[in-house]
């Protein structure tokens, strides 16, 4: 506390030196920090025993975030690179991190009960579309029962019955990037249509809607969701808009109003004709009408429908929200960036060319793939993980600390944050040779063997890993293979190495400018 008043007296007294007016602002400013570090003194205290950088006063590592959402990835790097040897501290404003580097920290923190909560950022996506989701859902209970409806959708057995519909709209897919390509160069931008290739695979699987995304350049959901997805990366950015009081008053908050009434609007709709179609096939009897209905598995929407009488209209429409964005945002800049790995790495596409070949050769090649198809493509599964070790789609998980706990050698303070970046962990030398170096090879049932489980957390882990895996690797697996058994992929001549390719950080990893590749038919 001394040295805080001297850091205080000083400035003061530095101010008045060079003859510079000391405004009631400046003074009223330098009383809320001192009230800020009064209150959080126990914080301090034991913030001070751990390692990192204290940057500047009161203001900590807040200059590194406001350097925008493109830098963040690389700024973080650097400085998780710099303390990798343990957890450590880092001071935004009045906000302590406690940023966690260690596998055998991060499965301390995701299996531990008592660290369920997840951090004050995520109410940039609670206040936004996705609400009380299970995704950014705070009360533990709730929380339980709707993830546990939420899976009944995602049943094994259910994401097989859903390989026809991976089929069919990768098929698709496939044919509108060789007509979108450039027919001169053979360059296309890939991300955009197999974000609305994802979208409807969503749409006709988890929710049973055909929402016909792939002809349609402009899909309201995503439209409306990079216009939300543009403000979540400016108050992550701009931390002080992480108060809702100060973001209220921004015209970000206008701007991301609009997009989010569409998109409630976009989902209420869904919900109300899914409830009618549903109320259609029921006789007055109440049974269902096996005829109209068939005896096809039932959807995310019907189970979560069926059971209206534990979740309120906002649950379900929170739950559909979740669902989609977190099924056509995530695997889709996961299928974008294998592909563009795969362009820049023939050999590897050879192989996965070839593996495909012998898995397919016998009876008709051009059938449609079967799950015993997609199970035996060990290493594609392979590229697609280390696709996802080097592009960590979300990059940063954040806990609530509300009691103080023991990490390690260090007292974590009650109040603080703790933090963990996945693109760290998935890029660790001491867990990875040569982390930047595309290798699938590293996930070679030898090479994974004595790996801790921890090291790579694409879809989280613990008790709130993703409920989605199988049905991503699944959707994965066959949108890929689709897409290769038809085209051979080359480096764009507007994105020539793979250090090129330029993301951001918007809650999830982003394209700055596009994926680009070429595209030529296989012969």
């Amino acid at each position: 506390m001394n040295a805080l008043l001297k850091q205080v007296s000083d400035l003061l007294t530095n101010t008045y030196l060079n003859n510079t007016i000391v405004t009631p602002i400046a003074i009223i400013l330098f009383l809320v920090v001192v009230y800020s570090k009064i209150v959080n003194l126990r914080k301090t205290k034991l913030a001070n025993r751990i390692p990192g950088p204290d940057g500047l006063f009161f203001v900590g590592m807040l200059p590194l975030l406001l350097e925008g959402p493109e830098k963040l990835l690389t700024n973080a790097l650097k400085i998780f690179r710099e303390y990798e040897k343990s957890l450590f501290k880092v001071w935004v404003l009045d906000n302590l991190y406690i940023c966690l580097t260690k596998p055998e920290d991060v499965e301390t923190v995701l299996t531990n009960s008592n660290l369920f909560k997840k951090s004050k950022e995520y109410k940039v996506v609670s206040e936004s579309i996705l609400g009380d989701g299970i995704f950014s859902n705070t009360n533990f209970d709730e929380w339980k029962k709707n993830r546990k409806l939420v899976a009944a959708g995602f049943k094994f057995s259910i994401v097989k019955s859903f390989i026809p519909i991976f089929n069919e709209e990768a098929k698709i897919l496939s044919e509108l990037l060789y007509e979108k390509r450039d027919i001169d160069l053979n360059d296309c931008e890939i991300s955009d249509a197999i974000g609305m290739a994802t979208m409807e695979m969503i749409g006709r699987t988890a929710l049973g809607v055909k929402f016909d995304a792939q002809k349609n350049a402009n899909h309201v959901f995503i439209e409306n969701l990079h216009v939300v997805q543009k403000v979540w990366e400016y108050r992550f950015t701009h931390p002080w808009f992480l108060r809702t009081s100060l973001f209220h008053l921004s015209s970000f908050k206008r701007k991301h109003d609009v997009s989010q009434r569409k998109i409630y609007d976009f989902t209420k709709d869904l919900i109300e004709k899914k409830h009618a179609e549903l109320k259609s096939n029921v006789n007055n009897q109440g049974e269902h009408n096996e005829e109209s209905i068939g005896f096809k598995p039932k959807s995310l929407i019907e189970i979560l429908l069926e059971n209206g009488h534990l979740m309120s209209f906002n649950q379900i429409r929170d739950e559909i929200i979740t669902v989609m964005f977190g099924g056509q945002d995530t695997t889709a800049m996961a299928n974008a960036c294998t592909i563009f790995m795969l362009a820049h790495h023939q050999d590897i596409q050879n192989k996965v060319f070839e593996e495909l070949w012998s898995i397919l050769s016998s009876g008709d090649s051009d059938r449609q793939l079967s799950y015993d198809d997609l199970q035996s493509m060990d290493y594609l599964e392979c590229v697609i993980k280390e696709t996802l070790r080097l592009f960590c789609i979300v990059p940063f998980l954040t806990k609530d600390i509300e009691k103080e706990v023991v990490i390690g050698d260090y007292s974590i303070p009650a109040g603080s944050t703790l933090a963990i970046f996945t693109a760290h962990l998935h890029l660790n030398p001491q867990i990875y040779p040569e982390p930047e170096k595309f290798n699938p090879d590293n996930f070679l049932p030898e090479a994974s063997r004595n790996r801790h489980p921890y090291s790579f957390i694409p879809f989280s882990a613990g008790y709130r890993n993703c409920i989605g895996i199988k049905y991503a690797m699944l959707q994965m697996k066959t949108t890929i293979s689709t897409l290769v058994r038809s085209y051979r992929f080359h480096p764009s001549d507007k994105c020539p190495k793979p250090e090129n390719l330029r993301f951001m950080f918007a809650g999830t990893l982003k394209f700055v400018n596009g994926c680009y590749v070429k595209i030529e038919p296989r012969t």
